[in-house]
């Protein structure tokens, strides 16, 4: 396949990342696995073993021809960009004795006429998205500089760096912001670096001044910006803004008169025709008087006096962050009667790296105690919750953490385990990104056993009375189904109620772009089963 397409500055070639065209398998009932990442994605139709070809740069002319191989070499390249004056190709690769076994990307350019490569960084970490300054003098890259990294989601957050064309210093530009760092473009004629960055449940535009390191804020209050784009001209931008009761839309920003058009309205009467409902946000002390954030809807025809169950909502990653967007799973549950709370525990980002890291070596520690905590101060505070009837659900991470919730408390009565993780010893060895057990967990699984069985929700599994439905793609191999398939055994041995629902050739996350009904099907069933052990049935408006 083809991807990362580029034009050259001026228009003449365009350079994408392919691999050599090779002849299919004649066998293709037996497979031979030699590599350590032999598995994909998958799922969605996509083929879920890699094939061995290596991803290179090509070129070929933009009036039309045959493609020109530009990196001829034994490794992968990714993540192209342009020299302004088109005489070099900036690129990332893994030239290690071994890439499948670590994260160690640097950062490489290559002259297109001569085959010339040069190395700009060396194993700073991982490298992403580089990006050639206007005047050819330097390279923006985002990058983490652990040496013990994952390609999945890093407790270190990225941020951006900066390395010169003469000198090979390696400079970070954003280290005093202290928030994970995204999406960097160069405005195109000022010593300008632009990027995105979580804050406190807010995701917002910035902008660092490359030679004296000062950041502002540009734009985003309350909202989640998703991607930008820079004008030619470096006057105004586009980009694409969400909030809790508004799905994306794409907005024009002028950055001389700050002034803030919207472009599109393809929401418009979704939104006009459904109940959406806000969120409240609010600040507790979880155990160890750690400030954690959440948030919390109350239900479509909330009445003062009445009593509502209430969902616990967790986000993935572990490192991702939940806040000011539009979900739909939330706002479904609301429309069906529930109040939802959705909480940033340690471990999530958009609160410096101390905090991102706060999950590292115990997940379901810290960041469960203040998932529980969020809880209490939610009923606390609001008096139309009851207590009595809550519920939890969570995707990936969120799956896992459900799992770990229920062998933890049975103050839940009913919980479902989207795309989740149950035993991290398995997990280490059957999932693509087992690099992220080692990041996590402090190097090898097979020198961590007894720490990652410590922190498996299977081993507590025989003290769950929680009825739980487990949700998960057949060919996730992300995390993938055996995860779900051994909790599912233990508590149907246990005498649990529990239902296993499997999404024939479906991967992880649940792409509605391609699988529509698995996502209206996911939705359905959590209602659903919410409505069986929580026992609601009313009509709403």
């Amino acid at each position: 396949s083809t991807k990362n397409v580029a034009w050259s500055p001026d228009g003449s070639l365009i350079a994408f990342i392919s691999a050599a065209p090779v002849a299919p398998p004649s066998h293709d009932h037996v497979m031979v696995i030699d590599r350590l990442l032999f598995k994909t994605k998958g799922g969605n139709g996509r083929p879920a073993i890699a094939d061995d070809m290596l991803s290179h740069i090509w070129t070929i002319p933009a009036h039309g021809g045959l493609p020109v191989l530009v990196t001829d070499s034994a490794y992968n390249e990714h993540s192209l960009c342009w020299s302004p004056d088109g005489t070099r190709i900036a690129f990332v690769s893994n030239r290690t004795d071994d890439p499948d076994n670590n994260q160690l990307h640097d950062l490489y350019s290559i002259e297109p006429a001569t085959g010339i490569t040069t190395r700009h960084t060396w194993e700073i970490g991982t490298v992403y998205q580089p990006a050639w300054s206007p005047d050819g003098k330097s390279i923006a890259m985002l990058a983490t500089t652990s040496k013990v990294s994952t390609n999945d989601s890093p407790a270190e957050d990225t941020h951006a760096f900066l390395v010169g064309m003469e000198m090979a210093a390696t400079t970070c530009l954003t280290r005093t912001l202290d928030r994970r760092i995204e999406q960097i473009s160069w405005h195109p004629s000022a010593p300008e670096l632009y990027f995105l960055a979580g804050d406190e449940g807010t995701t917002a535009i910035y902008v660092v001044a490359a030679d004296t390191g000062v950041i502002h804020k540009l734009l985003g209050e309350y909202c989640h910006i998703l991607e930008y784009s820079l004008a030619k001209n470096g006057k105004e931008l586009v980009y694409i803004h969400t909030d809790v009761t508004h799905p994306a839309e794409i907005f024009h920003y002028n950055l001389s008169s700050y002034a803030v058009n919207r472009m599109t309205d393809k929401n418009a009467g979704f939104v006009a025709a459904n109940h959406l409902q806000p969120a409240e946000t609010f600040w507790y002390p979880s155990f160890d008087d750690l400030p954690v954030q959440g948030w919390l809807i109350k239900p479509v025809g909330f009445a003062e006096g009445e009593k509502y169950p209430l969902i616990l909502v967790i986000h993935g990653g572990p490192h991702n962050m939940f806040g000011f967007d539009f979900e739909d799973r939330m706002q479904l549950l609301a429309s069906s009667g529930y109040g939802v709370l959705f909480v940033n525990p340690r471990g999530s980002s958009g609160y410096g790296q101390r905090f991102s890291s706060g999950c590292v070596l115990n997940w379901g520690g810290g960041d469960y105690k203040d998932l529980m905590a969020g809880v209490d101060a939610a009923i606390a505070q609001n008096t139309w919750i009851d207590a009595s009837r809550l519920g939890v659900t969570g995707q990936s991470y969120g799956g896992f953490m459900t799992n770990w919730i229920i062998t933890q408390t049975g103050r839940f009565k009913a919980a479902v385990a989207d795309g989740s993780i149950s035993n991290l010893v398995s997990f280490a060895g059957t999932s693509l990104y087992h690099s992220l057990m080692e990041s996590e967990f402090n190097g090898s699984a097979y020198d961590n056993f007894s720490l990652l069985w410590e922190w498996s929700p299977l081993r507590g599994v025989k003290k769950v009375t929680t009825p739980t439905l487990f949700l998960h793609g057949e060919t996730d191999n992300e995390v993938p189904v055996t995860q779900a398939e051994e909790m599912f055994i233990a508590l149907k041995k246990c005498g649990v109620a529990t239902r296993l629902v499997k999404y024939v050739g479906e991967g992880h996350g649940w792409r509605p772009d391609l699988k529509p009904a698995n996502r209206d099907d996911v939705l359905a069933r959590i209602v659903a089963w919410m409505n069986t052990y929580l026992m609601v049935n009313k009509q709403l408006p």
